[in-house]
């Protein structure tokens, strides 16, 4: 006859693997067992006292992976850092493109591995991902089976190699030779000081010194009395200012005027000159005429004559006439403003 299961211990037997199932699989989860990780190396030429396995990889401080594993190069001088990339918090980049993505910032952004202090009072260490624009990418190629990211040397480390250099450039110096030099041009600036030539030289530069404030006060009294004078002055200036500006502003309406005046003549001195010639012409015809005439009549009057004295006279004043209009003629011809300003000024101006 068979024993038939108990219920309640199969029920309790499920139950506690049920739970058993579940905390190992909280327990695994938690420690990343199942989470999708890529390994990468460093080499570093200094010592990494201070960093230990499990030390976070941080880049720009958020953490994505951490330190797996240290080793010593024997023979290289190198420290090898293996660490475990967690894409998790690599947002933008699908996990199964994350090595090339890194391959392109390491070629086109500069991202290089360095180790920093988390404290300077624990000396405890970090590994920091970031950009070092300008650096050589240095590939060692001890592992090929990890690929490798480049490293640079801690700010630490470049202090100290500056320091380094500036010691070896010291040292290099002939400070003896350097330091007998100062001490004779020393001895040489004493010697110099306390000779005769440069306590005469003092005197002659204090006695100088006082001509100069002597100058400094005269030149302090002559710009006091130049501000004295400077005001009238520019009160008069500005008077004299105002005054051309207003004869400025006066000045285009008086050339206005001269241009309508200077028309005013250029229009009626042409008809005048035209009749005073045509004029003079009239008067030489009637002189030629009157001549012809008085020859016709010379021999029919004599000159004792009452008639032929009467005659001769007014000859002589129908030439004089005939003169005087070809001269005023000529002149109005070379002046023609005298029919505006008179005869008489411009034979002063001509003067």
């Amino acid at each position: 006859m068979s024993v038939r299961a108990n219920p309640t211990v199969i029920g309790a037997f499920v139950l506690g693997a049920t739970i058993v199932l579940v905390a190992g699989l909280l327990f695994w989860g938690g420690t990343g067992l199942f989470k999708q990780k890529f390994r990468y190396v460093m080499y570093f030429d200094s010592a990494v006292t201070g960093l230990q396995k499990g030390a976070p990889v941080l880049m720009r401080g958020v953490r994505i992976g951490e330190v797996k594993d240290v080793q010593i190069r024997w023979g290289k001088s190198l420290v090898g850092v293996y660490v475990d990339m967690e894409p998790d918090n690599l947002r933008g980049v699908p996990p199964h493109d994350i090595h090339a993505a890194i391959q392109t910032a390491i070629k086109e952004r500069s991202f290089r591995a360095q180790l920093r202090a988390q404290s300077f009072v624990t000396g405890v260490l970090y590994v920091a991902i970031d950009e070092f624009p300008g650096t050589p990418v240095v590939l060692r190629g001890l592992d090929p089976s990890v690929l490798e990211m480049p490293t640079v040397p801690t700010d630490l480390e470049k202090w100290e190699a500056k320091l380094e250099r500036l010691s070896d450039t010291v040292a290099a110096l002939p400070l003896q030779e350097i330091a007998r030099s100062v001490l004779g041009t020393v001895e040489e600036a004493r010697r110099l000081l306390k000779s005769p030539e440069v306590a005469g030289s003092l005197k002659n530069l204090d006695a100088a010194l006082a001509d100069a404030r002597g100058l400094l006060r005269k030149a302090d009294t002559l710009a006091g009395n130049l501000n004295a004078q400077v005001g009238p002055l520019s009160t008069d200036a500005q008077a004299t200012l105002k005054s051309a500006q207003v004869a400025l502003a006066e000045a285009p309406a008086l050339l206005q005027e001269a241009r309508r005046l200077v028309a005013k003549i250029d229009a009626h001195a042409d008809p005048l000159l035209t009749s005073l010639e045509k004029t003079s012409n009239t008067a030489g015809v009637t002189l030629e005429r009157a001549q012809v005439t008085l020859g016709g009549v010379d021999g029919t009057l004599s000159q004792d004559s009452a008639l032929g004295y009467e005659l001769g006279k007014a000859l002589l004043e129908v030439r004089e006439t005939v003169r005087a209009l070809g001269s005023l003629a000529d002149f109005l011809e070379r002046n023609p403003d005298a029919l505006v300003y008179g005869i008489r000024r411009p034979a002063q101006n001509g003067r």
